[in-house]
C-alpha cells in the first residue's frame, strides 16, 4: 500500500500544476492525491431529460427507431442522400412518414389546445421540440419528410383538402397549360425537380391514410342501420357515435369531424350534410339525397331525446341521495334536516316523472317519424317499380301488341309446317310385300345368329366340363398312386420291424441256452 510521508509544510501552498515552494525541497514533487481545496471544476452527471409523449411513442412502437445506428441516420440531415443514396433517402422518408402517421392516429401529436387531432398534423415548433432526442437533438429532416409526403399524396395541405371541388382520387389525362409548361422546362433542364424547403413552415397537413381508415370504419358501421331515420344524424350525434372509430383511447376532434365529412361527401359520395345535419345515402342509391326539413327535424328530435335521457340518471341519483340524507337525519333526531331532504326528494321525483313522460312522448314521436320515413322510401320504390313496368309494357306494345305478335308467330309456324309437308311429298310407290319379305329375312338371319351363338356357348361349356373332369381323374389317380406307394413303404417298414424282432428273440434264446450249459458244467465236479 502506498503511504504519504509526513511533512511539515502546509498543503494550501502547493499546486499540482505550479512550482514547488522553496521549503518543500525535502519533499518529492510527485503527489498521488489531489489537494482537497483545489479549485478545479469537478465532473457532475448530466441530469435526466424527460422525453415527450410523442418521442416515447415513436421509440417504443416504430421498428425503424429502435436501432441506434438507424436512429442516428434518421435524426441526421440526410437530404444530400437523394443524389448519392436515393434508396436510403426514401427509406428514411418512409420511416418518418409511417411514424408520424401512427403517432397522429395514437393522438400524441402536439396541437393547439387540450385535444389532439387524429387526422391532422400541425408543423409548428412544438412538433420539433416534441421529437427532440436527448442524444441526437431535434430532427433536421422534417421539411423533406412533409415535402415528399405531399408529393406522394400521402399528406395533403389542410386548406387544399377542404377547398378542393374535385375528388382527391380524380386524375386527369389532359394536362393543364401550367403543368405542360413545367414538364417542358424540366425536360430541357431549365426547371429542376422541386427541392424540399430548408425550414419547416407552420402548416396543417391531412394524413390521408388515417382519413381513409376512419371513413371505411364509419361506412362499415352504418351498414348495420337500415332505417331511413337512423341514417340521419346531427353533428353531435355523429361525433358521439363515431368518435372512437379510429382510436378507442382518443376521440375525434371538431377539426377531424370537418375533414371526415368532406372526405365522405366529396371523395366517397356517401353523405350529404350541412351545418347541423348529416345524412347517409342508402346502398341502392348512386348519389346521396340533399338534406330536407324532415331530416333536420329527425336529427333535432334525436338530440332532444338524448338530452332528456341524460337528465334522468342525475335525478335518480339525487332522489337516492336525498332519501339517504332524510333517513340519516331521522336517525339523528334532526327533524328540520329530514324535512328539507324529503322536500328535495319530492321535487326530484316530480322532475323525474316529468322528464320520463316527455322522453316517452318523444320516443313515440320518433317512432312515428321513423315509420313514416320508411313508408316514404317504400312508396318511392313502388313508384319507381311501377314506372319501370310501364316503360317495359310500352316497349312490348301492351296486351294487344303481344296478342298480335303471338298470332303472327302461330301463322308463320303453320306456314312453315305446310311447306315442310309439301317438300317431303314424293311420287315413288313402295311395295309393302317386299318390305315384309325383307323384314322376315332379317329376322331369320338374326335368329340363326343367336342360335349359333348359343351353340358355341354350349360347346364351350361342355369342353370346360370335360377338362375339369379330366383334371379331377388325374388328381384322383395321383392320390391313389401316392396312397399305394405309402402303403408299400409301410409294409416294408413292418416287415423289417418283424425281422428285427425275430432276430432279437433268437439272440435271447441262444444266450439263455449258453447260460444253462455253463451252469451244468459247474455242477459236474461237485458230484465227482
Amino acid at each position: 500500500m502506498l503511504k504519504r510521508k509526513n511533512s511539515d509544510y502546509d498543503a494550501s501552498d502547493s499546486s499540482i500544476f505550479g512550482d514547488v515552494p522553496a521549503r518543500m525541497t525535502s519533499v518529492k514533487r510527485k503527489r498521488l492525491f489531489r489537494p482537497k481545496n483545489s479549485d478545479r471544476q469537478q465532473w457532475a452527471p448530466q441530469q435526466h431529460i424527460n422525453m415527450s409523449e410523442l418521442l416515447e411513442f415513436v421509440l417504443q412502437h416504430e421498428e425503424a427507431f429502435k436501432n441506434q445506428q438507424r436512429l442516428a441516420s434518421l435524426y441526421a440531415d440526410f437530404r444530400q442522400q437523394l443524389e448519392i443514396n436515393p434508396d436510403g433517402y426514401h427509406a428514411n422518408i418512409a420511416a418518418w412518414t409511417k411514424a408520424l402517421t401512427d403517432a397522429a392516429r395514437a393522438g400524441v401529436i402536439p396541437t393547439q389546445g387540450t385535444t389532439h387531432d387524429l387526422l391532422n398534423i400541425r408543423t409548428a415548433d412544438d412538433l420539433g421540440r416534441a421529437l427532440q432526442h436527448p442524444q441526437y437533438g431535434k430532427p433536421t429532416c422534417l421539411p423533406a419528410v412533409f415535402h415528399e409526403a405531399v408529393q406522394k399524396k400521402e399528406m395533403i395541405l389542410l386548406k387544399d383538402f377542404l377547398n378542393s371541388k374535385t375528388s382527391i382520387y380524380k386524375t386527369s389525362w389532359i394536362p393543364t397549360p401550367w403543368s405542360a409548361l413545367q414538364w417542358s422546362l424540366r425536360t430541357v433542364g431549365v426547371l429542376g425537380k422541386a427541392a424540399p424547403p430548408d425550414k419547416l413552415a407552420v402548416k396543417n397537413y391531412v394524413v390521408l391514410k388515417n382519413v381513409e381508415i376512419a371513413g371505411d370504419e364509419i361506412l362499415k358501421k352504418m351498414k348495420e342501420h337500415t332505417s331511413t331515420a337512423d341514417r340521419v344524424l346531427s353533428r353531435r350525434d355523429f361525433l358521439k357515435r363515431f368518435s372512437h372509430t379510429l382510436n378507442p383511447a382518443a376521440p375525434l376532434t371538431n377539426n377531424d369531424l370537418n375533414i371526415i365529412l368532406v372526405y365522405l361527401a366529396r371523395d366517397k359520395q356517401a353523405i350529404s350534410y350541412d351545418s347541423q345535419t348529416i345524412k347517409f345515402k342508402p346502398e341502392h342509391e348512386a348519389q346521396p339525397l340533399p338534406i330536407t326539413e324532415e331530416d333536420a327535424a329527425i336529427a333535432g328530435l334525436r338530440d332532444t331525446l338524448a338530452d332528456i335521457n341524460s337528465q334522468i340518471q342525475p335525478l335518480m341519483e339525487k332522489i337516492a341521495s336525498a332519501d339517504a340524507a332524510a333517513r340519516e337525519a331521522v336517525a339523528g333526531k334532526q327533524m328540520v334536516r329530514a324535512k328539507a331532504a324529503l322536500r328535495s326528494k319530492k321535487l326530484a321525483e316530480a322532475a323525474l316523472a316529468q322528464r320520463s313522460d316527455v322522453a316517452l312522448q318523444l320516443e313515440g314521436v320518433y317512432t312515428q317519424l321513423q315509420q313514416a320515413a320508411d313508408q316514404v322510401e317504400i312508396v318511392e320504390a313502388m313508384r319507381a317499380g311501377a314506372a319501370a313496368l310501364k316503360g317495359l309494357n310500352e316497349k312490348v306494345g301492351g296486351a294487344e301488341g303481344v296478342q298480335g305478335v303471338v298470332d303472327a308467330v302461330n301463322e308463320q309456324m303453320a306456314t312453315t309446317e305446310e311447306i315442310s309437308n309439301i317438300i317431303n311429298e314424293t311420287d315413288t310407290t313402295v311395295d309393302e310385300v317386299d318390305i315384309e319379305d325383307e323384314l322376315e329375312t332379317l329376322e331369320r338371319a338374326e335368329q340363326e345368329k343367336k342360335e349359333q351363338e348359343e351353340a358355341a356357348k354350349t360347346a364351350a361349356k361342355l369342353a370346360e366340363l370335360e377338362e375339369a373332369e379330366r383334371k379331377q381323374k388325374e388328381q384322383q389317380a395321383k392320390e391313389a398312386a401316392a396312397a399305394q406307394e405309402k402303403q408299400s413303404e409301410d409294409d416294408m417298414v413292418e416287415e423289417k420291424v418283424e425281422q428285427a424282432s425275430q432276430g432279437i428273440a433268437k439272440m435271447s434264446f441262444q444266450q439263455q441256452d449258453e447260460q444253462t450249459a455253463d451252469a451244468g458244467k459247474e455242477r459236474v465236479p461237485a458230484y465227482a
